[in-house]
């Protein structure tokens, strides 16, 4: 069973690979599904008044979120603007006192056209419980990189981005996104608590390819 959301970049968009330092960081093309999870948690615990729902051992609606499964579609004539940028951040001070600036590398994408994310899920139920807060979602990655609700789809394209298969060779971009692991409970997830994660990983084929560059951006079109 499937359902989609489409949203609208309105701002440019940045969510750096959990595997970069802090230093240097190339963005993810799109949100990944843990920084979406997080999202419908976010709004969950803040505008639904689910904690203790989801705190509960074995919580069916943090099920709900965690064995969604994600998957995108990108519309045809789309194009991804990638800017190379370096920014003023903050890290802990070496002598362990406050902090100290430095310059940081950073992406920053615009996105052309609406992003369709594809949830494949297991029942009606599960459906009306993500379809109460995906629309209330205002941003994914950093702080600032606003998304606009456009609409549900009951009925969704067929995904165009999908997890990295050796045995079909298609052109495109190979990227690595974090997902909830499949035996993970809110507590893992949860930044107040001191359990740790473990986040599963997923190697992403995006049907996008390279049409210009120079040494301040990149343009990948579908």
């Amino acid at each position: 069973m499937r359902f989609s959301v489409k949203y609208l970049p309105t701002t440019l968009f940045s969510l750096k690979d959990s595997n970069a330092t802090n230093s240097g960081a190339k963005s993810l093309f799109l949100p990944s599904p843990y920084a979406i999870k997080m999202a419908v948690l976010n709004q969950a615990i803040t505008v639904g008044g689910d904690l203790e729902q989801l705190e509960e051992k074995k919580s069916k609606v943090f099920g709900f979120i965690r064995d969604a499964k994600i998957s995108y579609y990108i519309q045809d004539n789309s194009f991804f603007s990638v800017n190379n940028s370096f920014v003023k951040i903050l890290k802990p001070a070496r002598d362990g006192g406050g902090f100290g600036q430095t310059v940081a590398f950073r992406e920053y994408l615009f996105l052309s056209h609406a992003l369709e994310i594809i949830f494949d899920i297991d029942s009606d139920e599960q459906k009306e419980y993500l379809k109460k807060y995906l629309h209330k979602i205002n941003y994914f990655g950093k702080k600032g990189c606003f998304f606009q609700f456009v609409t549900y789809n009951d009925n969704p394209n067929e995904p165009n981005v999908t997890d990295f298969d050796a045995k079909r060779l298609l052109p495109g971009v190979l990227q690595e996104y974090d997902d909830f692991d499949s035996k993970c409970s809110f507590d893992r997830v949860n930044n107040f608590s001191s359990a740790t994660t473990k986040r599963g990983k997923r190697v992403m084929l995006i049907p996008v390819q390279k049409a210009n560059s120079s040494k301040s951006y990149s343009i990948y079109r579908k």
